[in-house]
């Protein structure tokens, strides 16, 4: 079995997890097996949607009986990863595009068009282009639950008043002014929690390299056309973020605390700032402040102009968006119709307009259209989120798509480069390394 694979390989021990999930029950029922990362039902728009709808499909169809795992954000992957095989496959779990071309190689999964047939209209709703990080030889493999840009920077413009900033930095010198003069007033500019090692390279960087580089760069890379990590324009983005470490403009416990912490910081108001992705809407509306809420307002990063190497204008309102994650369903010799209807369904109640109307009421932005939303119940926050999607040019996220082992080096190196152990140049060179290998 080819070495990409052995990173979902270890998938084989949730049997372990899932006891009699894989086969019609004696009583004419169906069991199905299914991998989350919905830990909590609380904590998201999505979250909220999930358990909302499993809830639904449970009453709806009494005789399907599913075992759900739940496994965190920061650590599914790498629990995938240390399974000891002992079974088979969930029926149903969450992957990223990055481990579509395995299982499609190995012919584990279904393709999303074989689910999305057994359900009439499901797959007229979704939106236009969440397949696009599942799609594999040019078919789609995976079914979306979501659709949004990955990168916003919610600031306090409360903090930024009282330094003397009446409005968000368009380009990148007034950005690094207004940072000076919030770290000058005690504050942390920009606060983040790298400690899993994804979300500033994810996040942040991604729309620093694309503010370099524009979007064709990306898809000369990812198509091996001849553009490389080690371009000049990349290796700029990487000395600029390196040097916002080194003037002080992140918290410099960046890479010990995580995506959490970091919310408690901003809440706390000690950080002007901090980026995260577009679910995180939801949780603010829920958990933020009220006045850290009503001063919070949501903007991108700013250009970088031509006279240090950057786009300018033309790159400024790039901002990489993903499905990021979507639902596959293994594919099982003796397979019965009647298991694979009763799992196209289940995934549909957790993909489809039902899911997609919780979510946009909790904040969030699905994958699927939605019906009879009543917008005067939307959070100001919110609108500006769907606001700021509607005059952004999407790109893709790096690590949503790239080969697993260019990913890794994305991640590890960015911690080594955030605390001054690699050199930009470096940083290039081994990420550039990881897509040699893969050629």
């Amino acid at each position: 079995m080819k070495k990409l694979f052995a990173v979902l390989g270890m998938l084989l021990a949730a049997s372990c997890l899932f006891a009699g999930g894989n086969r019609d029950r004696a009583g004419g029922g169906t069991d199905i097996s299914f991998l989350s990362m919905f830990t909590n039902p609380t904590a998201d728009a999505n979250s909220k949607a999930f358990y909302g709808m499993t809830e639904k499909f449970a009453k709806d169809f009494p005789a399907i009986k599913v075992s759900y795992e739940a496994i965190p954000h920061d650590e599914y992957e790498t629990k995938m990863k240390t399974y000891v095989a002992a079974g088979e496959y969930p029926d149903i779990y969450e992957v990223k595009g990055t481990m579509i071309p395995q299982l499609a190689e190995d012919g584990v999964i279904y393709t999303a068009k074989e689910i999305m047939d057994l359900v009439p209209g499901w797959e007229a709703g979704f939106k236009n282009g969440v397949f696009e990080d599942f799609i594999y030889k040019n078919t789609a493999y995976a079914l979306p639950m979501q659709m949004g840009n990955n990168h916003n920077i919610f600031w306090n413009s409360d903090i930024f008043r009282e330094c003397g900033i009446t409005e968000f930095p368009a380009d990148w010198a007034s950005f690094a002014a207004a940072m000076d003069k919030i770290k000058a007033k005690g504050y942390i500019p920009i606060v983040q929690g790298n400690k899993a090692n994804w979300l500033v390279p994810s996040l942040l960087f991604n729309a620093i390299v694309y503010r370099y580089t524009g979007v064709d760069w990306y898809y000369s890379v990812r198509e091996n056309r001849g553009a490389k990590f080690t371009d000049r324009q990349f290796v700029a983005a990487a000395a600029l973020l390196q040097d916002m470490a080194k003037n002080g403009y992140f918290n410099t416990d960046i890479n010990s605390i995580d995506q959490h912490q970091m919310y408690t910081v901003y809440y706390n108001k000690k950080a002007a700032m901090m980026v995260d992705g577009f679910w995180g809407v939801g949780t603010f509306v829920d958990e933020m402040p009220k006045d850290v809420l009503a001063a919070t307002k949501i903007a991108q990063f700013p250009l970088i102009p031509e006279s240090m190497g950057g786009g300018g204008a033309k790159y400024a309102k790039i901002n990489q968006a993903a499905a990021g994650w979507g639902y596959v369903v293994t594919k099982r010799k003796g397979d019965t119709p009647e298991k694979l209807k009763a799992m196209a369904q289940l995934v549909q109640y957790v993909t489809g307009s039902g899911y997609a109307n919780i979510v946009v009421e909790n904040s969030g932005l699905p994958a699927s259209k939605t019906s009879n939303i009543d917008e005067s119940k939307l959070s100001p926050l919110y609108r500006e989120l769907l606001a700021l999607n509607n005059e952004s040019q999407y790109a893709p996220v790096f690590d949503v798509q790239l080969n697993p082992q260019i990913v890794d080096a994305f991640y590890s190196n960015t911690q080594e480069l955030l605390i001054g152990t690699i050199t930009p140049q470096r940083y290039a060179e081994l990420i550039q390394a990881e897509v040699d290998k893969t050629r």
